[in-house]
């Protein structure tokens, strides 16, 4: 009874108080400046110059939730060979994370280069976000990112020339009747649900009819109507016949600073910031062969721009996308690249709600900025990343032998998908003895397997940044 009494009284308590009022802020808006290619993207590079068009603006930006709306394409094409069907919504993808279209970037703010194109943090941007998301992130906001990894335990191995899910070490496997073990030792033939997630999350149909009218859809003929009013990019079926274009994906992409770079981190409120923006984007061909059995095996890649092929082609076998479609020996080409692509180099807007590349940032309001008003300067420290392929022997196997570091093993990543793909050899050079002296890193050891491996070098390093939160100066920085 005493127990009861007590519950009362603390609700009967809690009843009398008011809860505080907090008002930081009295609005918030969301700006955006356009790219400044003028509707030539075919270079695949994209400058974002918003060193003026942000200045005087009301409020603080935040850069730490700003982000690139960019429309991205990718095209089917048959061969002089007809096939079966048209693509399919679900006949390719992007691959996981949605900041690999982007190759490299660079970026001047208030007119000092901060980061370089030159240096490559595709991979870095990769192992980031496996290692820092959680599973709940994932699960709630990892849509809007295709952030969805591979599932390591569906990994197959075709050493022939061509499979129904491609030749080499594939990951394509979206349905499966049978479970049963694979190579390498370890994998099974069970569906990528990654990739099964990433095809969901793909832009609706468009173009074609309803088969039946639903009280949300109101009409059989209004999927394209749907496609425009939602502005987030649609899939295009086209024709089974030779040489036509089988089906186009339109993305619009939201692909956040955050991702490309931990340095948007640290540029949290600044009244004027005074930024410029370039990055390259993967643009590129990919020639398919297909054998008599619909196998499927890679012939060639032209990257126009670009170090990645960020997309992947679903697998042929029973029960897959693509089953149904491939003809027997009727090889197709698939297509990429911002805005347009080598297939359809005019721009089509019909899909699109804009076909430039827009950098959104958020403004807020301020009720009270004397704070940052009284003391502007501030001095951050962010890591950076430089990166070095080392070429030993390629196109044998992608599991290379190393070590697993207990660091790795959190967020989307567990002991057993790191058992089998990639393993990664962390050396911890942190605690330097002479902190403002240049010093160099030397990592020696013996590969003790029976043939060569590629090794990727990541060398992350701490840097220091002093901006002004008024002005958008950036008054001293460092760089690797």
């Amino acid at each position: 009874m005493s127990e009861t009494q007590l519950s009362d009284q603390y609700l009967y308590q809690s009843s009398l108080k008011s809860d505080p009022e907090i008002k930081l802020s009295s609005g918030k808006r969301v700006p955006f400046v356009i790219d400044l290619n003028q509707g030539s993207y075919q270079n695949g590079v994209i400058t974002i110059d918003a060193t003026a068009q942000l200045n005087g603006s009301k409020g603080f930006a935040c850069l730490r939730d700003a982000y690139i709306m960019l429309p991205y394409k990718v095209s089917m094409k048959n061969g002089a060979t007809p096939q079966t069907a048209a693509a399919n919504r679900f006949c390719s993808t992007l691959k996981c994370g949605n900041w690999n279209v982007i190759d490299s970037m660079s970026l001047e703010p208030n007119g000092k280069t901060i980061i370089l194109m030159a240096d490559y943090k595709l991979f870095w941007n990769n192992i980031r976000a496996q290692t820092s998301y959680s599973p709940q992130y994932v699960e709630k906001q990892g849509a809007e990112s295709f952030l969805f990894p591979d599932a390591a335990q569906s990994a197959l191995y075709s050493s022939a020339t061509s499979s129904t899910t491609g030749d080499g070490c594939t990951n394509t496997t979206e349905f499966s009747s049978s479970f049963a073990t694979t190579g390498p030792a370890g994998g099974t033939s069970i569906p990528n649900d990654g990739l099964v997630k990433r095809l969901l999350s793909k832009p609706p149909n468009a173009g074609s009819d309803f088969s039946a009218s639903w009280p949300s859809v109101g009409g059989a003929a209004a999927s394209t109507t749907i496609s425009n009013q939602t502005a987030r990019g649609a899939f295009v079926a086209g024709a089974a016949t030779a040489n036509a274009i089988m089906g186009t994906w339109n993305y619009m992409l939201k692909v956040k600073l955050t991702d490309l770079h931990p340095i948007f981190k640290e540029f949290d409120l600044m009244a004027n910031p005074q930024i410029r923006f370039r990055f390259r984007v993967n643009q590129g061909t990919s020639t398919v062969a297909v054998d008599a059995l619909k196998g499927m095996s890679l012939t060639s890649t032209t990257l126009a721009s670009g170090n990645v092929c960020p997309v992947m082609v679903a697998a042929s076998s029973t029960g897959n996308p693509m089953a149904g479609v491939l003809a027997a020996s009727a090889p197709f080409s698939i297509f990429w690249g911002a805005v347009v692509t080598a297939l359809e180099p005019t721009i089509d807007a019909t899909y699109m709600p804009f076909t430039t590349s827009r950098l959104y940032v958020p403004f807020v309001h301020l009720e009270n900025p004397q704070a940052i008003i009284s003391k502007p300067v501030k001095k951050v420290r962010y890591n950076d990343c430089y990166a070095q392929l080392f070429y030993q022997r390629a196109g044998i196997d992608c599991f290379d032998n190393g070590d697993l570091t207990p660091e790795l093993v959190n967020g989307l990543l567990d002991y057993q998908t790191w058992s089998l793909t990639n393993r990664v050899l962390i050396a911890d050079v942190s605690r330097l003895t002479e902190r403002d002296v240049p010093q160099a890193i030397q990592v020696q050891g013996i590969n003790a397997g029976c043939q060569g491996t590629n090794m990727f070098v990541l060398v992350v390093s701490e840097q220091e940044l002093s901006y002004d939160r008024l002005t958008g100066e950036v008054l001293d920085f460092t760089t690797a």
